[in-house]
């Protein structure tokens, strides 16, 4: 025996164990007689993520499931439990007893880190199976944090791409400002104070050119009295002066240009409109400034983009596929260029074994879903590719021939096996088995059991599973 394979109370399989000779196992059955229930255990088994894949994995009726797989060759028994609705407890001991304390990172190992599923595969869409692919092959990142950050700059870029719309909405929702149109509000009380001081500057040139011809008069009344009065030349002459300096100033002020006081006066009454012009200017300005900061933000986002896809891209560029000629683009999966759902059947099919059994992994095992999609031809390629490469094909499979080559299994148990009716042995006697060392006392616990037992010790053990 190098392998061994046992469900018990797990979904619809209530007791089947088999240790299967040759490299392709086909298990037959029914629909509903607990086929899928025995693959679906070792799939569950060999998960190293733990991942709960089964909603429901006790069987109903049953306290407890447990999914057994040894490997005589190997020397390990890898085995899940479930007592209740999980993900199971798994652990791994060495057919010599020793128990290991980190079985995941032993069924890693001893698999590969993934038990693949060839015609899955083949029957998956283009994408999901480019991420099948490349979930096998060994790239210089991590696919899942790539991936991660990818659609973390995908929301950035579309979260940017909003605001650059909603900003040029608002952008175009405002009025272009003209040239001439101020940067800043003009407050009323600043031209009212502008309008007062060209009223006033106005005013001091009437009221210079007033004392100026004040001035005029009494220049020529005092001309006229200088010529009648000479006896007071002296000192009119001295008051002469003193007009001729105040002449002087008042004939200054009086030739200073008059401010209009109309564009003022207009600037004053059409103040709103220019500084709701002001704002709006102002209201553009921003909208402009906030676009450019958005276009920015959404030129970083497709930066950020480029630079994860130039990565995929160059790990894809580097990584070593397991089959010569096969990659990935953008679409899917490729064989020599071509997209690979345009390959032969034969080829596809030889090609997914190949990835289903790359690298080398101690534990050589591929579990095949819906085998039912393989005629007798593609079903016998399956088995010389598993002999070429030394691997065990466990196959749900119905059609054609599977009952006759494969295992059936009815009403959740292996079709074909008798069991041994149970010994009848009395209160208190002790009931064994020179095959296992298995003893126990009726109605009472196990005792002695080698780590050899297969029955785990059962009440009147008759070690029908052993025989």
């Amino acid at each position: 025996m190098t392998q061994t394979f046992s469900v018990e109370n797990f979904k619809g399989c209530k007791s089947v164990t088999l240790s299967p000779d040759g490299s392709l196992v086909v298990i037959a059955g029914a629909n509903g007689a607990g086929k899928s229930s025995f693959i679906d255990a070792f799939v569950e088994l060999f998960d190293p993520k733990g991942i709960r894949l089964t909603p429901k994995p006790i069987k109903d009726g049953a306290a407890t499931a447990e999914a057994v797989f040894e490997d005589s060759k190997l020397g390990y028994r890898i085995t899940r439990r479930w007592t209740k609705n999980d993900s199971g407890t798994l652990t791994v001991t060495a057919l010599d007893g020793a128990k290991y304390s980190k079985p995941t990172e032993l069924v890693r190992e001893l698999t590969g880190g993934l038990i693949f599923d060839p015609v899955a595969f083949l029957n998956m869409d283009d994408k999901k199976q480019r991420d099948a692919l490349l979930a096998k092959v060994e790239l210089p990142f991590d696919l899942e944090d790539l991936a991660r950050k990818k659609a973390a700059a995908l929301e950035a870029r579309v979260e940017a791409g909003r605001e650059v719309k909603r900003l040029q909405g608002a952008l175009s929702a405002i009025p272009k400002p003209e040239p001439e149109t101020p940067s800043v509000e003009t407050s009323p009380s600043e031209i009212v104070a502008e309008l007062q001081e060209a009223q006033n500057h106005n005013n001091n040139i009437q009221r210079a050119a007033e004392r100026l011809r004040e001035y005029t008069v009494n220049i020529e009344s005092n001309e006229q009295r200088i010529a009648r009065l000479r006896e007071e030349i002296q000192r009119l002459t001295a008051d002469l002066a003193d007009l001729e300096a105040a002449r002087t100033d008042a004939l200054a002020d009086s030739s200073a240009e008059p401010i209009d006081l109309v564009p003022i006066q207009e600037r004053l009454r059409n103040l709103d409109e220019i500084n709701q012009a002001v704002r709006s200017k102002q209201d553009h300005i921003r909208a402009g400034e906030a676009l450019q900061l958005a276009e920015d933000a959404h030129a970083v986002a497709q930066g950020n983009l480029d630079s994860i896809e130039a990565t995929k891209r160059d790990g894809l560029a580097k990584a070593t596929f397991p089959v010569a000629g096969l990659s990935v683009d953008d679409e899917g999966v490729t064989f020599d260029g071509i997209p690979f759902g345009q390959v032969n059947s034969a080829a596809r099919l030889k090609t997914a074994f190949a990835i289903a059994t790359a690298g080398d992994p101690k534990l050589k095992l591929v579990i095949v879903k819906d085998g039912d999609l393989l005629d007798a031809s593609s079903l016998d390629a399956v088995r010389e590719l598993a002999d070429e490469r030394g691997y065990t094909v466990l196959v749900e499979r119905d059609r054609d021939e599977s009952r006759q080559i494969g295992f059936t299994i009815v009403d959740g148990e292996l079709e074909g096996v008798k069991k041994a009716a149970p010994k009848s042995v009395p209160k208190g006697e002790v009931a064994g088995c020179g095959t296992c060392e298995a003893y126990r006392v009726s109605g009472g616990p196990a005792h002695h059991a080698s780590k050899k037992c297969q029955s785990g010790g059962r009440d009147h053990c008759t070690c029908e599973v052993c025989f």
